[in-house]
């Protein structure tokens, strides 16, 4: 009977029309993306980069098993729906005389779905098996093909994740008898799994994650999280330890899961639900009636007036409505959707373990995570109200009402507006409370209710009127969802295939984006216009759907389509009509503004223009040009326009021993003017590259100067079109949009790419041993050390800042103007900032010190005024004098970034960060990261203005990696080391995991070619690492040697070859290999704590036994690993319970061992000291005086370490 019953739901499946749409969008998807990442798209969209071989193990686990994952969405309309059929159809009672058992009825049944289920997986992986050969991908990408990476994640990860959640479904559907059910914990799988994947965000949480994750993500990524890009394109996936734990777990779960739903099951079970009412039955006795001789049926008047309908579209849709919200699917949704907005407020803005004040536009960014619950609700409940009259059974009954289809179908699309405008008004009531719950009350209803209720509800009406017209051709309720959330997935991953203008992608367009400083500004301008083009379309898809809703007994689409024909009357005519032809126009007027009134270009183009720009100038790179030497600048700003124009003066000079006859000059698009004062000829005016070529009748000579006059100004602002940098309030634009000299650089890096234009290689910088590239900072490539001066104007209510010091202020014309002059030389890097300011002063010694900040913000200035004082005081008393007479902080809006950046005695600094932090400055608390950003940025007024580096790989080092440690320092004498360890392992974290996205290369630190992951996270190691091994006093005497040496030198500029001289210099014999190590290579660690025990001692101390291991290894540029260049570097060691031998780089090396107990609940360092370490496996002795209760092998992190996670180990006691 079991192959009978098998048999007939496989017949069943196989005659279903949905079956087929599943395949052919399944194989569609895992075709078109398996090819989009082979290059398939290249020739219309940006070439694929070549780093990574897209086919590789660990690529097709990725890909395979992430589009597996979308299946889970059909789980509960094909696993869960066989023995729900069986009830629906009525067939049970007789089903359930035939002779089969129980057993044999639940596996059939189970069974026939899983594999179907399992066919389609089949068909995803037949589909990317194809897309990797579609005529027009790239071999380059590809490897040969293999079954193995394809079976590895089918037989490991799918089938198991198959088995758990489809039992899962299958039991929930079984015993609720509802579809709807088995979609809620479809959801609430992916919920849990969302909130998995943030608690695992903390490396101390990542193996207990990995265990209990039913899904295996992270049990995979226990393993291959810092996998580097040579790793990712040849290991297999790792089948081992914890991955294996978890497949086992979850198996045993879904063996446990069968066991309860076999012993559960009834064949004359009545479907379980929930419900608080009690249910009293009143029986009906027939003597009631007995007593009745005549009925007066009241009368009724009938009323179709329009105000009579609108009234009963309101009742019914209240219906509708209290159907949505009292059903168990919208409830439990929505409970997830808000424990996870819950949990999202706790950590939305979290900076450094420091979270933010909650603002309201932090608690409506927190709310964005109920997006995906509104919209699942829109699809969701769209069909079910559409379906809900045939589900239940009483369509019959409804269709022969005399109430109109407008009513009818309005009141369920009213029905969803009413709901999501509930969902919504929950992000505004989770918000409140959590802001009255951490004591924050500067509430902005104001801000809540324009988000929520105008710019976000538009947005889930448009996604409503698709979903009607769906759910409405489509007669399966969950069929129509699961199309819905494929189109919510693939819709904004079109451009991928080119087509990248959000006209042609339904509800696409221009966000909008808040600030403090600055409001909406004009986003929301350029949002409404597209939200109003989609509403267009969105209200023809509604009355499409109105003459496509049927009523009564409708045998075939055919039936269908002929009765919308007869229903296409004058006023459906006119309507669709109108606003086709709304839609029309506003996209005609988006095209037309985008397209040909200014010009935009594809990824595509761009990437051929690059081509282009490069084939055409680069060989201007070299040309001698002269230097600009002086800046006078004129800049006025109108924030209520959002416009400017400036006017400025270059002063330049000949620094070379060549005579110059052709200056070469780069600038915007923007309107411009220019004017030298030498006789010339514009041989070329390059109005697509906006770069122009000069010829001077007589040339420039060695020493003569050159002045050049030029005006710039934005063309006009549209509604569309941003044409300029000024904000309404926070305007933040730096010496870019004035013109530059010379060859600019912005070249294809992917070397393939390159290749396919007939370009040679690009190794982005040259080497700082390349002492003919040493004559350009990598700052500026047209001038060394310049004078500035400028005159700001802007709006009467704001203050304009730029560097230099305030000269002069005055008001006319209604208009304020600020002159401002330097009175050193500073680099030709310079910003303008304006907006309506407070201002908090302040005195170090004799700086001036000043915090410009937005009104409200002023929770952290003294924080911030306390960075300015610390790292001034640090770096002149460790390095060298400060060389100004003023330092600023300046804000600015969110909406530009969230950063600070150090100009000449200025650092603008965003809202998003320091301003509006919550720090907690108990030691349990985060890192005081207002005071840690502005000490870093404060050190670049020495490591950036005062030392400098060349443009040449490693150039970034003296300026991001210095000032990190300067920062690192600061910080650590204000929080200890105890807060140090969790900074350190963020920072090796971050490294560890940014660099397995490297795209080009990752060179060892002294070479890096820039990448913020090397001179930030990597630089802030080393540096604190090398100050702990040499000492802070010896490292920043060595530094200030250095400093004092190349401050504001001259062309040839200094390199990392050069500090690394200083440090060799002042660095024992026995501490050279962490300069090599450290600075020259790329070298990390895997310690690892083994065991740990103690007993204590006569004397009342305690013994602490610890044994552990070592290994260094080294990566090449794509992080390939070895163990040095000749057999004698490495060692190697095989315990009696290793399978083979571990090998490490020849290990001469000094690392920390720490012994650590508690004191008052605080830990406690009983012993701290460097410990020579020659061999793989090592055991170690140390006696403390204090019961130990943990102990460690480099135990704050200042190694790069590849698992810091097992660096540490509780200690046994051993009782003797």
């Amino acid at each position: 009977m079991l192959n009978n019953i098998f048999s007939h739901e496989l017949s069943y499946w196989f005659k279903r029309p949905a079956f087929y749409i599943y395949v052919i969008i399944f194989f569609a998807i895992g075709l078109f993306s398996s090819g989009a990442s082979a290059g398939l798209f290249d020739s219309v969209s940006m070439t694929v980069g070549s780093s990574r071989v897209v086919n590789s193990p660990y690529a097709i686990a990725m890909l395979f098993g992430g589009l597996s994952s979308l299946i889970i969405f059909l789980y509960p309309s094909i696993i869960g729906v066989g023995i729900y059929r069986d009830y629906k159809s009525e067939a049970h009672f007789i089903l359930y005389s035939y002779p089969f058992t129980k057993l044999q009825y639940l596996f059939a049944k189970l069974l026939s779905g899983v594999f179907m289920v399992h066919l389609i997986i089949l068909i995803i992986a037949l589909g990317i098996g194809l897309g990797f050969i579609l005529p027009g991908t790239n071999p380059d990408l590809l490897k040969s093909f293999e079954l193995r990476p394809y079976f590895d994640v089918y037989i490991i990860y799918i089938l198991p994740n198959l088995i758990f959640t489809g039992l899962l479904v299958f039991g929930v559907v079984t015993f609720s008898r509802n579809i709807s059910a088995g979609f809620i914990f479809v959801l609430i799988l992916l919920i849990l799994q969302g909130f998995l994947v943030g608690f695992s965000e903390e490396a101390e949480n990542r193996l207990f994650s990995a265990l209990i994750d039913p899904f295996g993500d992270l049990a995979l990524q226990y393993y291959t999280q810092y996998w580097t890009v040579a790793e990712q394109n040849e290991l297999y996936i790792p089948i081992k330890g914890v991955f294996i734990y978890n497949r086992l777990i979850w198996l045993g779960v879904s063996a446990i899961l069968f066991a309860a739903i076999y012993r559960s099951f009834s064949f004359s079970q009545n479907p379980i639900s929930l419900s608080f009412k009690k249910k009293t039955i009143n029986k009906i006795k027939t003597h009631n009636f007995l007593g009745i001789i005549n009925i007066n049926l009241p009368k009724v008047n009938l009323d179709f007036k329009l105000s009579s309908q609108l009234k009963l579209l309101n009742k019914l849709s209240n219906i509708d409505f209290l159907y949505i919200v009292k059903s168990l699917p919208f409830v439990c949704i929505v409970l997830f959707g808000l424990l996870i907005n819950i949990l999202t407020l706790f950590e939305v803005g979290d900076i450094l373990g420091t979270p933010t004040l909650p603002r309201t536009w932090r608690m409506l960014e927190a709310g964005e995570t109920l997006t995906l619950s509104i919209n699942i609700c829109t699809f969701l409940y769209a069909g079910m109200l559409i379906h809900r009259s045939r589900i239940f059974k009483f369509n019959e009954l409804i269709d022969t009402t005399p109430v109109k289809n407008w009513i009818l179908f309005g009141a369920k699309f009213l029905a969803i507006i009413k709901m999501q405008i509930l969902l919504l008004s929950l992000v505004l009531a989770s918000g409140l409370i959590f802001q009255i719950s951490q004591g924050f009350y500067d509430f902005e209803l104001n801000l809540y209710i324009y988000e929520l209720l105008f710019l976000s509800l538009i947005y889930f009406i448009i996604w409503a009127f698709l979903s009607f017209l769906v759910q409405t051709l489509i007669p399966n309720p969950y069929l129509g969802l699961f199309i819905m959330i494929v189109l919510l997935i693939v819709i904004p991953l079109t451009s991928l295939a080119g087509l990248e203008q959000s006209i042609y992608k339904y509800s696409q367009g221009p966000g909008y984006s808040y600030s403090d400083m600055n409001g909406y500004g004009s986003s929301v301008e350029r949002y409404f216009i597209y939200k109003i083009y989609w509403t267009c379309l969105g209200i023809v898809f509604y009355i499409l759907t109105l003459l496509f809703y049927y009523r009564g007994v409708v045998s075939s689409f055919r039936e269908r389509f002929y009765l919308a024909k007869q229903r296409f009357d004058g006023l459906h005519r006119l309507t669709i009509s109108l606003f086709t032809i709304l839609f029309l126009s506003i996209g005609g007027y988006i095209y037309y503004e985008n397209n040909i009134l200014n010009i935009r270009k594809s990824s595509k183009e761009r990437e051929v223009a690059t081509v282009e720009w490069e084939k055409k100038y680069k060989k201007y790179e070299d040309y001698v040009q002269p230097r600009i030497t002086s800046v006078n600048v004129n800049l006025d700003l109108f924030p209520e326009k959002r416009d400017f124009k400036a006017s400025g003066i270059y002063l330049m000079v000949n620094k070379s021993d060549k005579a110059i006859d052709s200056l070469f000059l780069d600038h915007s698009s923007r309107i411009s003017t220019f004017k030298f004062n030498k006789l010339n000829d514009l041989v070329l005016e390059d109005t697509i590259y906006h770069f122009d070529i000069y010829h001077f009748k007589d040339p420039i000579l060695p020493g003569d100067t050159l002045q050049l006059t030029f005006t710039v100004k934005n063309k006009n602002n549209t509604i569309l079109r941003n044409n300029s940098p000024v904000l309404y309030n926070g305007t933040f634009i730096n010496n870019s949009v004035f013109p530059s000299i010379g060859y600019p650089g912005g070249e294809l890096r992917d070397d393939k790419t390159r290749e396919k234009y007939g370009l040679p290689p690009n190794n982005l910088k040259p080497f700082p041993s390349d002492t003919t590239a040493l004559g350009n900072t990598y700052i500026s490539r047209d001038s060394d050390w310049i004078d500035f001066e400028a005159i700001v104007s802007t709006s009467k209510d704001q203050i304009a800042i730029s560097p230099g010091y305030l000269e002069r202020e005055w008001v006319e014309e209604d208009r304020r103007y600020f002159h401002y002059k330097m009175d050193s030389k500073i680099l030709n890097f310079y910003a303008f900032n304006s907006a309506k300011y407070l201002v908090k002063k302040d005195k170090w010694k004799n700086v001036d010190l000043e915090i410009y900040y937005h009104e409200g913000h002023d929770y952290n200035l003294d924080r911030m005024m306390k960075g300015m004082k610390y790292a001034l005081e640090y770096c002149s008393t460790q390095f060298s004098p400060y060389q100004h007479r003023q330092l600023r902080i300046v804000e600015f809006p969110k909406i530009l970034g969230s950063y600070a950046q150090s100009f000449p005695n200025t650092v603008p600094f965003s809202e998003g960060v320091g301003f509006i932090a919550d720090v907690d400055d108990s030691r349990k608390g985060g890192n005081d990261y207002p005071f840690y950003i502005t000490a870093h940025e404060v050190a670049h007024q020495w490591f950036a203005h005062q030392v400098i580096g060349a443009d040449v790989l490693g150039a970034t080092v003296m300026s991001e990696s210095l000032s990190e440690y300067v920062g690192l320092k600061i910080i650590e004498s204000v929080n200890g080391k105890n807060k140090m360890r969790k900074f350190l392992k963020k920072a090796l974290d971050n490294y560890l995991t940014d660099r397995t996205f490297e795209t080009k290369r990752e060179n060892a630190l002294m070479y890096n070619d820039g990448q913020g992951y090397i001179h930030y996270q990597k630089g802030s190691l080393v540096f604190y690492a090398l100050s702990d091994y040499l000492g802070e006093k010896k490292l920043n005497k060595t530094i200030s040697k250095y400093v004092n040496s190349v401050a504001f030198q001259e062309p040839p500029y200094t390199t990392t070859i050069e500090l690394l001289s200083y440090l060799k210099e002042d660095t024992p014999d026995s501490l050279q290999y962490i300069l090599e190590d450290m600075f020259e290579t790329i070298t990390l660690y895997d310690n690892k704590a083994v065991s740990a025990s103690s007993s204590k001692l006569e004397n009342g101390k305690y013994k602490v036994d610890f044994e552990f291991n070592v290994r260094k290894y080294r990566n090449d540029e794509k992080g390939k690993i070895n163990f040095g260049d000749r057999k004698i570097d490495s060692i190697s060691f095989q315990g009696s319970d290793m399978g083979k031998p571990s090998y490490s780089v020849y290990l001469e090396d000094y690392i920390d061992i720490g012994v650590f107990g508690i004191d008052q609940e605080e830990e406690l360092e009983l012993y701290l000291k460097k410990h020579k370490i020659s061999a793989i496996n090592n055991a170690v002795s140390i006696i403390v005086d204090k019961e130990p209760i943990e102990v460690g092998i480099d135990p704050y992190n200042k190694l790069i370490d590849t698992d810091s996670g097992d660096n540490r180990k509780k200690v046994k006691e051993i009782n003797e």
